[in-house]
């Protein structure tokens, strides 16, 4: 079969940050496709991997910041701490435990951010951050004018934090640009 090297790497782990960007970014377009189209099949295989992607993604970039803010890296690297200062979600914080149950709750495709709680900003760090720590159970997302929202919920000390809401592509072009910089 000709002209088949794109699926040499399918559903194995990233090789590089900047694949793994491509490859989330790439099933969230396509989740979000599917999903709007009631293709749950193929939404569900769009996600399959998702959660290495995160993962990949989060502990590369905060190893590069962890390494920075030590001084284990020089010269400083102050444009890539900008970088992971931009706003790159919302976060509804404080929140009780169902604040947080309530984004599940809501059902498959609903999620968002608990109504009365106060919402801020969340930077790409926080963002970053609250992923790598979220509470597994308690996630959802939404599909709106065809961006994929990932809603996660947070503990700070095995207690409610947070909910956080971010648009999954622009994760990954604020990623992108961060890890340009290192």
């Amino acid at each position: 079969m000709p002209n088949t090297e794109f699926l040499v790497r399918a559903n194995l782990p990233p090789i590089s940050v900047p694949n793994a960007l491509d490859d989330l970014r790439d099933a969230s377009t396509l989740f979000a496709y599917a999903w709007s189209t009631n293709d749950i099949d193929q939404a569900a295989r769009a996600s399959k991997n998702a959660p290495k992607l995160f993962d990949f993604i989060i502990s590369s970039l905060m190893r590069a910041r962890d390494d920075l803010k030590s001084g284990a890296v020089n010269p400083p690297n102050p444009a890539f701490l900008t970088a992971l200062s931009v706003i790159a979600g919302k976060m509804a914080t404080p929140v009780s435990r169902a604040d947080q149950e309530s984004v599940v709750s809501a059902g498959h495709g609903n999620g968002h951010l608990p109504s009365g709680a106060t919402i801020v900003d969340a930077t790409l760090e926080q963002v970053l951050n609250k992923v790598k720590h979220q509470v597994a159970r308690m996630q959802n997302f939404r599909v709106s004018g065809g961006q994929h929202f990932m809603l996660i919920s947070a503990d700070k000390n095995r207690n409610p934090d947070c909910v956080l809401e971010f648009d999954v592509v622009d994760f990954c072009n604020k990623c992108r640009v961060a890890y340009d910089l290192l």
